[in-house]
């Protein structure tokens, strides 16, 4: 249902180290992802694993603006979440999937410790496969394992039982809401920020620390990008 707002972000780093992240369609062409993901980087490529850049230029609000290179699209107004603490980046993109996903409104504030416990979660992003010949989207099915503060970060974390894979940084993660009001569906539980590992110990060996929707709100609110007709869903009880 999501395939086509969830892409990937190919960039590299002053030494010229590869890296690729994720990031997912909010409405109105706008997308967000991970600070992390693109700040101090240099942006080589923004795609879909299943549409190409030639397709998003014929769907495109003002096709004339938007660059075409080897399947790659060019950010536009990237912005990020006034904190500089905060892993939050928003930008536009000049092509605008059919759907986006939904803004969950469990903010950190009336969010209750043990609110969301065990909820089932769908993890989307673009970590590298080996031995594929270009990054392919990967869900991943887990159930939040618990909700804690960082002592680092002010924001509520979700620590997510899927595996933390190095790509996910970004990506979005969302949660039913079918048992917590009458409504049916999916919204955003948060986007994955970092895993948490002990001292230098291996991403795929951590948490999956998924940063909560507040601060995605406040980044797109800040910067003007806040999409008209996105509908923030209150996963509250």
């Amino acid at each position: 249902m999501y395939s086509r707002c969830v892409g990937f972000v190919d960039t590299e780093d002053q030494e010229g180290n590869r890296g690729i992240g994720t990031c997912f369609h909010v409405g109105e062409g706008v997308f967000v992802t991970a600070r992390h993901v693109l700040d101090g980087r240099r942006i080589l490529n923004v795609d879909f694993d299943d549409i190409s850049a030639t397709e998003a230029a014929e769907n495109a609000c003002e096709p004339q603006e938007l660059e075409v290179r080897d399947r790659s699209l060019v950010i536009r107004d990237l912005c990020f979440h006034p904190d500089p603490t905060v892993d939050v980046a928003c930008f536009r993109l000049d092509y605008v999937p059919s759907n986006s996903i939904p803004l969950g409104g469990h903010f950190d504030d009336f969010l209750l410790k043990y609110e969301l416990l065990l909820h089932p979660t769908l993890v989307l992003g673009y970590p590298p496969v080996p031995m594929t010949a270009e990054p392919v989207l990967i869900a991943s099915l887990g159930e939040i394992n618990a909700s804690v503060t960082l002592r680092d970060r002010r924001h509520v974390h979700f620590l997510v039982s899927s595996m933390a894979r190095g790509g996910f940084s970004g990506g979005p993660v969302l949660v039913a809401y079918n048992e917590l009001n009458e409504a049916s569906g999916t919204a955003l539980l948060g986007i994955v920020t970092n895993s948490l590992v002990h001292q230098e110990g291996k991403t795929e060996t951590g948490f999956l620390a998924v940063l909560s929707m507040e601060p995605v709100y406040v980044c797109l609110e800040h910067n003007g990008l806040l999409p008209m007709a996105q509908e923030i869903l209150d996963l509250s009880r």
